[in-house]
């Protein structure tokens, strides 16, 4: 719609629309996170207590920041229009949009999820985990 000089406007402002819901069902999750991070501070499950979370959650809230002023940035430029100097300058995408998501994967590297997703710990006669020893088998054993 925004290649279009006829419903140019009406594009501009559905992008713009969309990313300032995208900002909010974000900033949203964000808050969701620290309420878990500080419920989990003053009441620890004994799941909590096995695993380092404190450390995971303090990359969401990093990773989340970065992701949170990208989307701030592509909304001013979106706002600004195609004339707009962020969208005639190259510098600022490479800064406020690559450099932005390169942290991001940088972070989530060396901190990844992946130690603590998926991991089976025994509480209480409950499993905690999705990991279903099943998934492994070949589809005709599990039939």
């Amino acid at each position: 719609m925004m290649a279009q000089a006829s419903s140019q406007n009406l594009g501009k402002n559905l992008v713009l629309i969309g990313l300032f819901i995208q900002i909010v069902f974000f900033g949203f999750f964000l808050i969701c996170a620290g309420l878990v991070h500080w419920r989990l501070k003053r009441n620890p499950t004994p799941a909590s207590m096995q695993t380092s979370w404190v450390k995971h959650l303090s990359i969401l809230y990093v990773t989340g920041v970065l992701i949170l002023i990208r989307s701030l940035f592509r909304v001013a430029e979106f706002a600004g229009g195609h004339d707009g100097p962020l969208q005639s300058h190259e510098i600022y995408l490479y800064i406020f949009d690559s450099v932005l998501m390169l942290g991001v994967m940088v972070a989530f590297n060396v901190v990844h999820p992946g130690s603590i997703i998926g991991r089976k710990v025994q509480h209480e006669g409950f499993v905690l985990g999705d990991r279903d020893s099943s998934v492994e088998r070949p589809l005709q054993e599990r039939k």
